[in-house]
Order: C-alpha cells, then sequence, then structure tokens
C-alpha cells in the first residue's frame, strides 16, 4: 500500500494584509503592537510601493522618485510619525525667483512667487525610504513575505482564503488590500463577486502618480540658488519635456533637480532612449549651461505592473476622486479596501496612506460589525445627531468640546493652505470644493485621533447603547453644530477677496449650482464621520476593539 502524501496545509492568520506600501506597512506595525497575527503580501522583491529612492554616488544624495512632499500645518499623521520614529525633515527650498517658459522660441521669464510655489512643504530627510525602513524594522521576523502576488480571495465562511500566485494559499481572518483600487479589480479574481457599486467606485478612482514619470538630476551644487533663483519652473508650451521643475536638492551635498514629465506614457515609450536627452536639454533652456552637465535619473511609474493598471494607462491623469463606498467594510466586515485612494483626507499623499491605516486599524476586528444599506445608515445618521446632549463625562467631554472649538477656530486658516497649495500645482478645476472637503476631513480625522484618547475617560463601556446609537455620540456632535454652514461662509467670504482667484470667476463667486454641489459634497463628508465617530464608541463600549475572535 502507498504511503499516504502529505499535502501543504495554509496557515492562518489574523488579519493578512495585501501591499507593503506605506499604508500596508503602517496598518501591519499598529495591528502586530495590539498582540495580533498579521502577515504582510507584497508582489514586488522591493517595499514601499510608490515610495521609492535612488542613490547618486557621484555627490552621494538620496533622490526621491516618488512623491515626497508633506504638510506639518495640514498633514499631522506623517509629521507625527515622523517624529515618534526619530526621522528629521526639511522644509522644501522655495526661496528665489520661479521660472516660466511658455515659448520654447524665447528665454524663459522669471517670477517671484511670494510665499514660495510649495506652500511650506517639507521632506524627509536622507529620502521616503528612511520611512519606509524604519516601518519595516519595527514588524516582527517573517511578517512580510516578498515576491508573493496575491491573485483571487475566496469567503469560506469561518475565513478567507488567499489565492497566491505561487500556486499556495493563505487563510486570514481579515484582510486588507492595501493596493490601488484598479489594480485590485484588475489582478484580483474575488469569490463571490464584490457589490457592483464598489467594483463601479473602484474603477472610476484613479490612482495616483501611476502615469507619471519623475525625472531627478543631480550636480555637484546648487548652481540655481547662487543666482537668485528657487528651482522652481513651469513649462507651458506643446514641446514641453518636463512641465514642473523644482529643487531636489539634498540639504547637506550636492544639488539636484526634479521635475514631472510632461510627455505622456505612449511618448515616453517612443523617446524612451532619447528622454535623458531632451530633459538635459529642457533644464539647459531653463537653468543655462551648467544644467546640461549632470547625472540623470528618471522613474517612470506607467512601465510599473504593481502601480500602474490599464484603466489608469487609458484615462487622462487626474487625482484621486474616492468614493466613500470604498471605506466601508465587505464580506460582513472581514475585507478592507486601504490605500492612499481611499483615504477620507490626504488622497493621494503620504498621509493620506497613513489616514487609510488608521482608519482600517479601528475597523478590524470590530465586534459582529454589520454593513447596514443606505436607507439604514440614513435613519442611524437621525438617531445619531438626536438626543439629549446633556453631558455625562463632564471632564472629558469638556476637554473634547475644547479640541474641536479650537479646530474650528483653525478651519479658515487651513482652508487658505489648502487652497493655495491647489493654486500652486496648478489645480484648474474644483479649487473650492477640493480645499473645502480637505479642511473638514482634516478636521474629522482630528476629531476622532482626539476621541482614541479621550476613550478611557469617556468611560463608553458604562453608557447605554440603543439601536445601534451610543448615548455619548449626540453629546460628542454638539461642538459641531452650525460646522458646514460656518466652513463654507469662511470660504466664500474670503474667496470674495481674493486677488489670486479673481480670474477665477466660478472660484471667486461660485453660482448657486456650484454652490449646491460643495453643500452635497460636505453634508456626505459629515455623514461619514458620525457614522465613525459612533462606530468607535461602540467599539469601546463592547470592550473588544483590539481583540478578534480567534474560533
Amino acid at each position: 500500500m502507498a504511503e499516504p502524501v502529505s499535502l501543504p496545509v495554509a496557515s492562518m492568520v489574523d488579519v493578512a494584509i495585501v501591499g507593503a506600501g506605506l499604508c500596508g506597512l503602517a496598518l501591519a506595525r499598529t495591528l502586530t503592537r495590539r498582540g495580533l497575527g498579521v502577515q504582510v503580501l507584497e508582489a514586488r522583491e522591493r517595499l514601499g510601493g510608490r515610495v521609492l529612492s535612488a542613490h547618486c554616488q557621484a555627490t552621494g544624495q538620496a533622490l526621491d522618485l516618488c512623491p515626497t512632499w508633506f504638510w506639518s500645518e495640514t498633514e499631522p499623521r506623517i509629521t507625527a510619525l515622523l517624529a515618534e520614529l526619530g526621522l528629521a525633515s526639511q522644509a522644501q527650498h522655495d526661496p528665489g525667483d520661479a521660472l516660466w517658459l511658455t515659448d520654447p522660441n524665447r528665454e524663459p521669464e522669471r517670477r517671484l512667487e511670494p510665499g514660495g510655489v510649495h506652500v511650506g512643504a517639507r521632506r524627509i530627510t536622507g529620502s521616503a525610504a528612511r520611512l519606509v525602513d524604519a516601518l519595516a524594522a519595527s514588524l516582527p521576523q517573517g511578517c512580510i513575505r516578498r515576491g508573493t502576488a496575491v491573485t483571487g480571495l475566496r469567503d469560506r465562511g469561518a475565513f478567507i482564503e488567499l489565492l497566491l500566485d505561487t500556486g499556495l494559499s493563505l487563510r486570514a481572518r481579515q484582510v486588507v488590500l492595501a493596493l490601488p483600487p484598479r489594480l485590485v479589480l484588475e489582478r484580483m479574481h474575488c469569490d463571490p463577486a464584490l457589490p457592483d457599486a464598489v467594483l463601479n467606485a473602484m474603477a472610476a478612482t484613479p490612482t495616483w502618480m501611476a502615469v507619471q514619470a519623475k525625472s531627478v538630476t543631480t550636480f555637484a551644487d546648487p548652481f540655481w540658488q547662487a543666482a537668485g533663483q528657487s528651482g522652481n519652473a513651469f513649462v507651458r508650451h506643446p514641446q514641453a519635456v518636463l512641465g514642473e521643475v523644482f529643487d531636489a536638492s539634498a540639504s547637506e551635498r550636492g544639488g539636484a533637480l526634479g521635475g514631472f514629465v510632461a510627455l505622456n506614457a505612449a511618448q515616453r515609450e517612443n523617446f524612451q532612449r532619447g528622454l535623458p536627452l531632451l530633459i538635459a536639454s529642457q533644464l539647459a533652456q531653463l537653468f543655462g549651461p551648467q544644467a546640461q552637465d549632470g547625472t540623470p535619473f528618471l522613474q517612470d511609474w506607467a512601465t510599473e505592473p504593481w502601480t500602474c493598471s490599464a484603466l489608469d494607462r487609458a484615462n487622462p491623469p487626474d487625482a484621486p476622486q474616492n468614493d466613500p463606498l470604498l471605506r466601508q467594510p465587505l464580506w460582513a466586515g472581514r475585507v478592507f479596501l486601504g490605500g492612499s485612494e481611499v483615504a477620507a483626507h490626504g488622497a493621494g499623499h503620504m498621509e493620506g496612506a497613513l489616514e487609510a491605516a488608521d482608519r482600517i486599524a479601528h475597523a478590524v476586528c470590530r465586534p459582529n460589525t454589520k454593513v447596514r444599506s443606505a436607507a439604514q445608515q440614513t435613519a442611524l445618521l437621525a438617531q445619531l445627531t438626536a438626543g439629549d446632549k446633556r453631558p455625562t463625562r463632564a471632564t472629558a467631554l469638556g476637554t473634547f468640546s475644547a479640541s474641536v472649538l479650537a479646530l474650528r477656530g483653525m478651519a479658515p486658516e487651513r482652508y487658505r493652505l489648502h487652497l493655495a497649495r491647489l493654486l500652486s500645482a496648478q489645480q484648474s478645476e474644483q479649487r473650492t470644493q477640493r480645499a473645502l472637503l480637505a479642511t473638514a476631513d482634516q478636521a474629522y480625522s482630528e476629531t476622532l485621533a482626539r476621541l482614541d484618547q479621550l476613550l478611557p475617560a469617556l468611560d463608553a463601556a458604562n453608557a447605554d447603547v440603543v439601536n445601534g446609537r451610543h448615548t455619548l455620540t449626540a453629546a460628542l456632535l454638539a461642538p459641531f453644530d452650525g460646522w458646514n454652514k460656518g466652513l463654507l461662509d469662511a470660504a466664500l467670504s474670503f474667496n470674495g477677496t481674493s486677488c489670486a482667484l479673481s480670474n477665477f470667476p466660478q472660484e471667486h463667486r461660485p453660482d448657486p449650482e456650484t454652490l449646491r454641489a460643495i453643500t452635497l459634497d460636505l453634508a456626505a463628508a459629515w455623514r461619514e464621520f458620525v457614522l465613525e465617530l459612533n462606530a468607535r464608541l461602540l467599539v469601546a463600549a463592547a470592550g473588544t476593539e483590539t481583540v478578534c475572535d480567534v474560533r
């Protein structure tokens, strides 16, 4: 009789995280600290996703070939994380004249940009890759599995089976897809299929940087600074090779000019061999012959199969405009979509990746979380905002109220900062709408973080829950009374006196249709915030925020 053949048995983990970008690594750090068993699966052989750096041997500089800026005034999560990990940052170099080139046959025009082009932007000293390395180093050995792609998910009832490209599988009680939604749509088969509304929202969410290419050219020294130039340049003519240029120098050594390639993905493919020469030629036209002698580095994200989807290549680039539906748990609270694209605040930025990680960390392992219909959510929302608003935990509620009032006081200035950033980035559409949503989402994000700090003092576990409503919810929402109207009124007041917006009538004085769209967007963001705040109170009431059902 033949001996039995031993078949591989799939292992089981509490949480499987697909994608070792910033969101996936930050989430893994949080969950492992809670004592959960976590497995991170990364299709690439390297970590970081769109966080990618190169080293220039000639100058010793570490170069970011990815999105690298953050704004400490409006992006608290990455600011706090860098401080916690002991990673320094430096201000983006902005002093000096910017260059504008609108005619390929003429010299560039020098312009002084009041307040700088990047409006308070900062960079991680030594490159953004240091953040990825620090997060990875904080994880237990064996937590990350590289070179392993997930091809599908199967709902097995008691667990979710992840199908791997190796032919093996992994079992997990909960799964986080920390990938751009379009990649999930393109690369993974789900059984059962995700709802059509979710699939449509995933298809409509562009992947940040997916069709972009970033160039960095290094030099022995930042010679443009000595000439009174900031290193910023904007090229606005049909033959442009780099549409935007900026100073990418390390603070302690050499000089570098970074830029975003203006050619589309197909054009870059056609000019692949000659592209470094074209970039050098344009830099020389902008900054003089010294700019032709640098060492070039180029990263074309459209050639990265684990960044750029077919949908991204087929559609013009656009900033992420995600659907709140993508932040809802799937498969009865066992599958979550992550990544910067689905963030409520900071979508497309490193802050967004951390915001998504924080949101999912609170949702993972919630007890008996059920997905509600739109009608059920509307009814629950009405319940949450009604009822007795008398504080029952005076000290904690008073502290919370004071923090909300402080956020309300900062909101007008934050709106102006978000608006200025959109203007400096040459964002041509929906400036007011985007700046208002960014301001509101930032306030909600910080409010939820404050709530987390105060939960022990609020003693949410010893309070009633009636029809899905925690009795503390109404009291916590009370300081926001009139919030949306006040925020919109402050924004419109500023817009009406802004010289920068005077050339944009729809922004300077929005028409009723635009105002209605803005009002609806603010209302949707408010509803999402209210439901999340109540959900966190319910978790605290159940006393199982960090405990999974491991049956």
